[in-house]
């Protein structure tokens, strides 16, 4: 069976662990979102029929966030990379589940994260006293 975290959001996010430049093009070239991610901001990719296509200046700081699993980086360093295809399928069969412990950024993010994921959980799980 697949292993769902409690607090996964279904299809795929872009992360930026570092201020990234990222430019999300729908397949006909029409822009959907271009900024610049600073670090910790998340973009959530808009569940199209044709996958959109991802453009980002600063590679190693941007990953993905497949229903909630991390993988990543786009490229190693600061490449550009272009016409990465932002679906699960595509993401989960390109790249590799993200090393946290390969990128100290990374890992504060997605710990700052859980950390405050799991405390609206914790009630459900176990009553605080």
């Amino acid at each position: 069976g697949v292993q769902v975290v409690a607090d996964a959001k279904p299809g795929v996010e872009l992360l930026a662990v570092r201020p990234s430049w990222v430019q999300v093009a729908a397949a006909d070239g029409t822009v959907l979102f271009e900024k610049i991610l600073d670090a910790g901001e998340r973009y959530t990719v808009p569940p199209l029929q044709d996958a959109p296509l991802l453009r980002s200046g600063n590679s190693g700081s941007v990953y993905f966030l497949v229903n909630g699993q991390t993988f990543g980086p786009a490229a190693p360093g600061a490449n550009v990379v272009k016409n990465v295809a932002l679906s699960a399928d595509s993401l989960t069969q390109t790249y590799a589940a993200a090393d946290l412990s390969g990128d100290a950024d990374l890992a504060k993010v997605l710990n700052v994260a859980d950390a405050g994921a799991a405390a609206p959980l914790a009630p459900a799980e176990a009553p605080l006293e």
